[in-house]
């Protein structure tokens, strides 16, 4: 690998950085260029971001929530509300609505998040996915002080964003005991969530912000690196095996999507399945005829869908809440009106259509696209189809209120080289969220274990001698 040569700009302690000529000309991007809520400046270069959203479109924010019009409960016979299971009852739309108007501070928030997340920017290209503009990249990024830190890649879902990392970047970077293995976090914005502005052309898919992804870990001198993902971040994950094998070491993922083939179904119904095939079965099908209704839309009608949103606050995270609620065990609880708030800005600031297009990009794969992410084949040599993710070793996280739970490991290695998998007795479909400690300990079983995940590939440096650079320390590839 390659030595960080770049200093990032405005950090006294800056992350390696390895820039490479992606014919952008010394371009620069602006909040004026793109016509951004926050302040912001992209380039080749890394820069330190501080968040910094406009006060006028603050203002107008809160002045919106206030003005919220609300639809009323059904009633029963005894003219008490029924909360239907048509969306969020009204009693939860008054409560966010009136905490936004009148109590939720970004401020506040914004200066915490500052004080506490390394943010980045960058500007990166995607040649060969037919995605050609210049991509703006914003992300947090927190070495390790440990010399045998392992680079690790965080990717969000959806409607999550790099927030998502925030429960879980000190203990992964930073653990208590030197037992326990070490990590540099990289948590980019998906394009069009939080501070990565939202594409001005069509196209960007999963594979695409791969393509980003594997990019940005160019930039930052991590030539080799594993990954961690949920939702969205999983399929993003994916690709990233499956188009930089020589990039990516291995990935563990808490939604790995195995969808049922005619097989199963024959099997199952001459009751042939085993208890854990029956219940992944019965919970996806409920699962698309009541819980799915978000993704079809998403998937078909983005922009009918955001021409809404991006003018009502309240009712973006009400569209949030109702998404999140059936995945939590708490949603009232997980998702109290300052934590949704502060998700929601994630997609109200930048405004949610491109978070809403990564579906349908996402979508409009062509069959074989198809295969590589849901059966991991790819042809190679003389056509010879081979198991493209058996290059990459991953791991499965799994908890009780996640579409997937229970998904047999059988089923699991259909669509990847899945060596691992760990059942556990609580948490959803947010683990960073909810269960991070689960997550953390996952993380680290997995990757620590430096055989079946393939991390043996990341050495320490050798110790240092007096009159060597005392810098910031490089982990380095055999």
């Amino acid at each position: 690998m390659s030595a960080p040569t770049s200093p990032v700009k405005g950090s006294s302690n800056p992350p390696p950085a390895q820039q490479e000529d992606m014919g952008l000309g010394g371009l620069v991007l602006t909040h004026a260029d793109l016509k951004l809520k926050f302040k912001a400046s992209f380039s080749e270069a890394v820069t330190k971001f501080t968040i910094d959203v406009h006060e006028p479109f603050l203002t107008t924010t809160k002045l919106k929530a206030s003005f919220t019009r609300y639809v009323d409960d059904l009633v029963d016979d005894d003219d008490q509300p029924v909360e239907s299971t048509d969306g969020p009852p009204r009693r939860i739309v008054e409560k966010v609505a009136q905490y936004w108007a009148e109590r939720y501070d970004w401020r506040a928030v914004e200066a915490d998040l500052n004080a506490r997340l390394p943010q980045y920017t960058t500007l990166v290209k995607t040649p060969g996915t037919g995605f050609t503009d210049p991509i703006p990249l914003h992300f947090v990024h927190k070495r390790s002080p440990r010399p045998d830190a392992i680079p690790l890649l965080f990717l969000h879902g959806w409607p999550g964003s790099f927030l998502e990392v925030d429960p879980i970047l000190e203990p992964l970077t930073n653990p208590e005991s030197a037992d326990q293995p070490a990590f540099h976090v990289v948590a980019p914005s998906i394009p069009g969530y939080g501070f990565s502005p939202a594409p001005r052309r069509a196209g960007m898919g999963y594979r695409q912000a791969a393509a980003a992804f594997a990019a940005l870990m160019r930039r930052l001198g991590y030539d080799k690196y594993v990954w961690q993902g949920g939702d969205a971040g999983d399929f993003i994950g994916h690709f990233l095996a499956l188009d930089f094998p020589d990039q990516v070491v291995s990935g563990h993922s808490n939604f790995w999507v195995v969808p049922p083939t005619p097989e199963d179904q024959e099997r199952r119904a001459r009751h042939e399945t085993t208890e854990d095939e029956d219940f992944v079965m019965a919970r996806l099908g409920r699962f698309v005829d009541v819980g799915w209704s978000y993704g079809q839309i998403q998937q078909t009608k983005p922009l009918k869908l955001a021409a809404g949103l991006t003018d009502s606050p309240v009712g973006l995270a009400m569209w949030i809440y109702d998404a999140c609620a059936g995945v939590v065990a708490d949603p009232e609880t997980v998702f109290a009106p300052e934590r949704l708030i502060t998700w929601t800005m994630m997609h109200w600031i930048p405004g949610p259509y491109a978070a809403f297009s990564l579906y349908k990009n996402g979508r409009k794969l062509s069959k074989a696209d198809r295969l590589l992410l849901y059966l991991g084949r790819r042809h190679l040599h003389q056509g010879r189809p081979v198991d493209a993710l058996r290059l990459a070793a991953h791991g499965h996280l799994a908890v009780p209120l996640d579409l997937w739970y229970r998904t047999p490991l059988e089923w699991a290695k259909r669509t990847g080289n899945v060596v691992a998998c760990v059942r556990h007795d609580r948490g959803g479909h947010f683990a960073a969220l909810d269960a991070p400690d689960l997550l953390v300990g996952d993380v680290r079983a997995f990757f620590g274990d430096r055989e079946l995940s393939g991390t043996q590939v990341f050495v320490p440096p050798p110790v240092r001698t007096r009159g060597q650079s005392v810098g910031m320390r490089e982990w380095h590839v055999r």
